[in-house]
């Protein structure tokens, strides 16, 4: 199969998911191409068939003709590049001639499904999060979306959750899967918890819908109780000077290490030094939500309890025997009892929590499986296109 991946960026950190689906499918034998606006990190994320499609600028005579037409009904706000954009998409598609197209995030697909539809290509749209949360609160989004549904032959997303999501949206049952987040395991392996649990670990970026601050205050309820934990917070982000200012405010400098953004290698040694690990992910005020945070597969992944809340996908990600971690959206007094009770959990209690956790990513959140499950729908797509 010949794999056309479409995504804005290539490769963002933050979008680890996406190489990791490219490079698994090379491995899994599919021959792959990713087209994009952007090409960065290609010293840590190595690929080699890359085209990089440049946006026209600004001026050009023709976005300033299309701009021209928005006051008058004619063309939608924001869209004025958008002719001349599928126009050199579909010189790039031509170039590599794919079986099936893969986008990467609703607005990729809005954008390259003319493409994909002009060509006879089956195109098929991987939502993610924000997509199908944040950006639907706008009125252009979802009139896009709603025009998407009769030109894809799947869209995947990446829970129960999102699939209902997408359904209200007005997406065809028949038309979605559920593939999910997943990462390669054999770069996590698991360890036995060999203490009480005193080193809980966040780590995201420090954003409204990852929730910095309850776990800020989740950690203070837990030590007010005598839990005597530490709290490390790995990641950067619009929140990081707020959060900083609500250690101090409450007094916890001693029991919080923010450690900024950090190298992945550093990551992995950090969930190896923790006990416990602390997400409490909620829905932000500009509506974005989570889908299913691939921290949560390492982190399991490795042994960690994770202590989470019952948002999006969350509660998917987390075998139904360790549902007592979870708390309801911002509720840190119960995510904060949640840790003083983990606190004071044996060392076999927490092995049994951290054999159901590794088992249910095994199960569910193992790339090598859930790739496994694109290709099939790439060798479906091209066999209803071909007929």
């Amino acid at each position: 199969m010949n794999v056309l991946h479409f995504c804005k960026s290539f490769s963002l950190l933050s979008e680890t998911f996406i190489y990791d689906y490219v490079t698994e499918l090379e491995r899994q034998g599919e021959d792959n191409h990713v087209v994009t606006f952007r090409r960065v990190n290609e010293d840590s994320r190595p690929f080699p068939k890359v085209s990089v499609v440049d946006r026209p600028s600004r001026w050009h005579p023709r976005r300033l003709w299309n701009r021209a037409l928005v006051p008058i009904g004619l063309r939608k706000k924001g869209t004025s590049f958008w002719p001349q954009i599928h126009d050199r998409l579909e010189s790039a598609v031509r170039q590599v001639s794919p079986d099936v197209i893969h986008a990467h995030f609703g607005p990729a697909g809005v954008l390259v499904a003319p493409v994909a539809q002009r060509l006879g290509i089956p195109l098929i749209v991987t939502f993610y999060g924000y997509d199908i949360s944040e950006l639907v609160e706008e009125r252009f989004w979802r009139e896009c979306y709603s025009r998407l549904w009769s030109r894809i032959e799947y869209a995947t997303v990446l829970s129960e959750d999102m699939k209902q999501a997408a359904i209200e949206l007005g997406a065809p049952d028949e038309k979605l899967r559920i593939v999910h987040l997943s990462r390669n395991l054999k770069k996590f392996p698991f360890r036995f918890p060999s203490r009480k649990a005193r080193k809980v670990l966040f780590v995201g970026r420090l954003v409204e819908k990852k929730a910095p601050k309850d776990a800020v205050e989740a950690l203070q309820l837990a030590n007010e109780k005598g839990a005597k934990l530490e709290l490390g917070i790995v990641g950067d982000g619009v929140l990081r000077t707020q959060v900083q200012a609500f250690v101090e405010e409450r007094g916890v400098e001693a029991d919080v290490t923010l450690y900024g953004r950090v190298p992945n290698e550093k990551v992995t040694d950090l969930m190896n030094e923790a006990d416990v690990f602390l997400l409490p992910s909620k829905t932000a005020p500009n509506g974005d939500r989570e889908g299913t945070p691939t921290v949560l597969v390492e982190a399991q992944s490795v042994g960690l309890p994770c202590v989470s809340t019952r948002h999006a996908g969350i509660p998917e990600m987390i075998p139904e025997a360790n549902h007592d971690l979870l708390a309801n959206e911002g509720d840190t007094e119960a995510l904060g009892e949640i840790l003083y009770s983990l606190a004071d959990r044996s060392v076999d209690d927490l092995e049994r929590i951290a054999r159901r956790g590794r088992r249910k990513v095994e199960n569910n959140f193992s790339l090598r499986s859930e790739v496994n499950m694109l290709r099939k729908m790439y060798k479906k797509s091209k066999y209803k296109a071909e007929i």
